[in-house]
């Protein structure tokens, strides 16, 4: 007969179980998303509508959420600290960025699907990876351009600090650059992530002319859903992502919170709350001692041991992948233009005049969202910021809200709209806020509660009252993750544009005058042309004004709010 096992005597505990179970529940989860990337393709995919195909749609969706977060967290803090170091590369990435948030989600797609489908004809491959980039397009942009402007706007004491105890390039990142920026990381991971449930049903079924492409997933679960009028099925998938997004804040994203506090925090209340998860593994001796071991073994590297030599000659080789990444945009940027050149002579002037005009409406609505957003979610995310506990109960309400796909809020919406005569023309622009205004909600959020705790009991020493605290401290404080509130929630609204100005309900259309519904149509239609002149468009109207408007603000972040002492 098999003994019980004392853990007291072999080691292990129940956190060292689960973090096993975990390791090999991962693996074969692995397994199983490849058996099913591997089957043969056959577009359009029938999605089942019964409860019991529920959990298989859900897995398959998380997996595709995790793997295009993660090719996203590693490749937004590499671009970002690329950008905030190089002066070439700041002046290639940023733009590329603001191109990159002012595209669609339909406007990578198509390009997407067809190279992939030509590379993987005979297998889901290709429609899961053209999915999965999709996903990571709608989750990047914001969480590059946030840790860049952390970097950016790092108090220059500290830089001359950490210098000053000698810490080389990879101590200075992990020392001072990516624990200043952890808060910022964090939050904008939230945001990231969704913005990836937000598009989950744009990536996981669509179609273009007479071609229609299909997913199992939760995203395609609640579109045939919404599409076939099915009350219960609508139901069970709107209850199974809050729970998805519920638990996903409970073990994930709120410890991580709890984690970064230590970042900001130079003292320790009595009054703070342990985090349950943190407190459940800390328990196990073996996983804080092989944490405390790799730390002790690769520290030796955050410290200046190199030569002087050696040194110049990686500088060196940085200088020369700049010049051949410069290089290489350059090349591409007038492939591009010579490509897009010659599908532009099919559109005849009055397509032109009619996309201006449509660029136009669009403009005024994406203006309006970002005036009504800031009214409401700057003093929101002020205040939250201000109350760490509150933000921690409201956190996954805040959660669910932002990542809660938009098409599935449209119907309630427009049931209102009609009962108070409400034209579609104004109740876009609502319809464009529920994906954009948590952008600057998250960011606002994260710029308060990353401020130092000296300077408030500072403040509070000489006597400001409280409103004089938000006013003088976080609002200049916040200010850097404001401007990228605000530039973010821009992108977001243009890429929401698509599916806010033009509405299918109870199987009628509601079209707004605009660019947004425009590219939807061509894009429903197959009208590939038309479609990419309707993206260069938007892309020049969004970079002229990032250029410009939102160049200046960011100057200021960069130099005027800059917490120097």
């Amino acid at each position: 007969m098999w003994k019980r096992i004392n853990p007291k005597k072999t080691g292990f505990a129940a956190p060292d179980v689960l973090a096993f179970a975990f390791l090999v529940g991962g693996f074969a989860a692995m397994i199983t998303v490849a058996r099913y990337w591997s089957s043969p393709l056959q577009p359009p995919e029938p999605i089942d509508l019964s409860f019991s195909s529920l959990p298989y749609a859900v897995f398959l969706s998380l997996s595709r959420i995790v793997f295009a977060y993660i090719v996203c967290l590693f490749s937004s803090i590499a671009i970002g600290y690329w950008a905030a170091h190089s002066k070439l590369a700041e002046k290639i990435i940023v733009p590329l960025i603001d191109i990159g948030q002012s595209v669609p989600a339909l406007g990578y797609l198509p390009g997407l699907v067809l190279f992939f489908l030509s590379i993987f004809p005979d297998s889901r491959i290709g429609l899961e990876i053209a999915a999965i980039l999709t996903l990571y397009t709608g989750m990047a942009w914001n969480l590059m351009l946030s840790f860049y402007s952390s970097i950016k706007t790092i108090p220059r004491e500290y830089l001359d600090t950490i210098k000053a105890y000698g810490y080389g390039r990879l101590g200075i990142f992990f020392r001072l650059e990516l624990p200043y920026s952890m808060n910022d990381v964090i939050w904008n991971s939230m945001l990231s992530v969704a913005g990836g449930w937000f598009f989950l049903t744009v990536c996981e079924s669509y179609t273009f002319g007479d071609k229609s492409f299909s997913l199992l997933g939760l995203g395609s679960y609640m579109s045939v859903a919404a599409e076939k009028g099915d009350v219960q099925a609508i139901l069970a998938g709107g209850i199974t992502m809050i729970l998805i997004l519920v638990l996903t804040d409970f073990l994930i994203w709120k410890p991580l919170l709890r984690w970064a506090e230590r970042f900001r925090k130079v003292t320790t209340s009595e009054e703070d709350e342990d985090e349950p998860v943190l407190n459940f593994f800390a328990k196990s001796k073996r996983i804080t001692n092989f944490i405390r071991k790799m730390r002790r073994r690769y520290a030796v590297n955050f410290y200046v041991n190199q030569s002087r030599r050696k040194k110049t000659k990686t500088k060196i080789q940085w200088v020369y992948l700049g010049y051949f990444v410069f290089t290489a945009f350059v090349l591409l940027s007038f492939f591009s233009v010579y490509v897009g050149f010659q599908m532009f002579l099919h559109i005849s002037l009055d397509r032109w005049i009619e996309l201006l005009i449509g660029a136009a409406f669009t403009l005024m609505r994406v203006f309006f969202v970002l005036i009504l957003s800031g009214l409401i979610m700057v003093p929101l995310g002020l205040y939250l910021g201000t109350k760490p506990k509150l933000i921690k109960r409201l956190q996954p309400v805040i959660q669910v809200l932002a990542a809660f796909p938009a098409p599935m809020l449209f119907p309630p919406l427009m049931v209102l709209f009609l009962w108070f005569s409400i034209p579609i023309e104004i109740g876009s622009v609502i319809f464009m806020m529920t994906g954009a205004q948590w952008y600057l909600l998250f960011n606002v959020i994260a710029g308060a509660a990353s401020v130092p705790e000296k300077y408030v009991d500072y403040a509070r020493g000489i006597g400001m009252s409280n409103w004089e605290i938000v006013r003088r401290v976080f609002l200049p404080a916040a200010f850097p993750q404001i401007v990228t509130g605000f530039i973010t929630a821009a992108g977001g609204a243009w890429n929401t544009s698509i599916v806010a100005e033009i509405v299918v309900f109870r199987k009628q259309e509601y079209i707004a005058k605009g660019l947004g519904s425009h590219i939807a149509i061509v894009a429903n239609n197959g009208l590939y042309s038309e479609l990419v002149a309707a993206i260069a468009v938007m892309v020049f109207v969004v970079v002229m004004l990032n250029r410009t408007l939102w160049a200046y603000f960011f100057d200021l972040a960069e130099t005027k709010y800059r917490m120097d002492t």
